[in-house]
């Protein structure tokens, strides 16, 4: 058994593609499910000593900005 993903390329076109789908299952050729999205939150990661300094790098803060305060200008 495969298990794909379908997608309406237009708002228009959800309706048309329910509608396949749902013949299609009552002709038994396929099994439908609605997927739900996972609404439980992603727990971050805390970034490492060495990813803060290339964000604070990236950001080119160094030059004006202590480590303290371009830690609290990006949120870090």
């Amino acid at each position: 058994m495969k298990t794909f993903r379908v997608k309406a390329v237009r708002e228009t076109d959800s309706d048309l593609v329910w509608q396949i789908l749902k013949t299609l299952e009552r002709k038994g050729m396929i099994v439908f499910e609605e997927e739900k999205p996972d609404m439980r939150p992603k727990e971050a990661t805390p970034a490492t000593e060495e990813q803060v300094q290339e964000i604070i790098d990236e950001a080119e803060l160094g030059p004006y900005y202590s480590e303290k305060e371009a830690k609290k200008i990006l949120n870090l």
